[in-house]
């Protein structure tokens, strides 16, 4: 099933008795929130305990902005447990933006060019399009009465259109759609008409709160010698202004007769 307007497109499908593939965990945590297609977020930062892994800030749930790499495994296992053991249906979304939609709302830059797959890449608000989804499936979850719903989603960044792919299930005793003992794969179009409703409405109500693309928080000396930031050295990118701030206390501290050679040389 599918909601269209002009800003947003949603598709809604329900994997049921492997109808839709087999493991639901493969599809959470290697084709939803793979590398090759995801960003971490800019509201990620990695506990202080570890250092950040890949995938780390990539996923998101109804009530977390970010979580980790290990947190979306566990994620996706709790999945694969009820879809495999206690026959629970698994619904794939897909929500679509216009580009058009995104400049007007303010999740992407007037002046952002997309000529080419993947140009979307750290060029828009992932904070706030992640809150509207997470506001749009809560409300789609309500209307549907959902039993303890759950999510996990990803904004992907690596075609000509930026979207969302987010994974939802039930994971109370039990369930609100239902077909005799068995759980229903249908869901009313006046729900994901009321989940695009929300998705707008948080969209439009955050606009003047839009973030800066996060290059632009990035210091000129970490663009310009590490590149664009990975998947890997995104999330620590305040560690890393953090660090380059202390070396420069330390170029000011030292005594003038001490001359750099290197970038981690001194001699006197």
């Amino acid at each position: 099933m599918s909601k269209r307007n002009r800003d947003i497109v949603i598709k809604s499908q329900f994997n049921i008795h492997g109808s839709r593939g087999k493991s639901v965990k493969n599809f959470i945590a290697g084709y939803v929130a793979r590398d090759a297609a995801t960003d971490a977020s800019l509201a990620w930062l990695p506990p202080t305990d570890r250092p950040s892994v890949q995938g780390d800030g990539v996923v998101f749930t109804l009530d977390s902005t970010a979580i980790s790499r290990e947190e979306t495994l566990a994620l996706a296992d709790r999945a694969e447990e009820l879809f495999q053991n206690k026959d629970r249906a698994i619904q794939q979304m897909v929500f679509s933006f216009s580009p058009e939609y995104l400049v007007s709302s303010g999740v992407v830059p007037a002046d952002v060019e997309i000529l080419e797959k993947g140009a979307y890449k750290y060029k828009y608000d992932d904070v706030r399009l992640r809150h509207a989804v997470q506001a749009g499936v809560w409300a789609m979850c309500e209307q549907e009465r959902y039993a303890d719903p759950k999510m996990a989603a990803a904004i992907q960044s690596d075609t000509m259109h930026l979207h969302v792919h987010a994974v939802v299930w039930e994971d109370g005793i039990s369930y609100a759609r239902r077909r005799g003992k068995e759980e229903k794969g249908v869901i009313k179009g006046s729900s994901l008409g009321k989940c695009s409703r929300e998705i707008k409405r948080s969209l439009e109500s955050t606009k003047d709160l839009s973030c800066i693309p996060i290059q632009q928080y990035l210091t000129p000396y970490y663009l310009e010698e590490q590149g664009p930031p990975s998947l890997v050295e995104e999330p620590t990118f305040l560690l890393e202004y953090e660090r380059l701030q202390k070396e420069l206390e330390e170029l000011q501290n030292r005594k003038p007769e001490e001359k750099l050679i290197s970038d981690d040389l001194y001699v006197r």
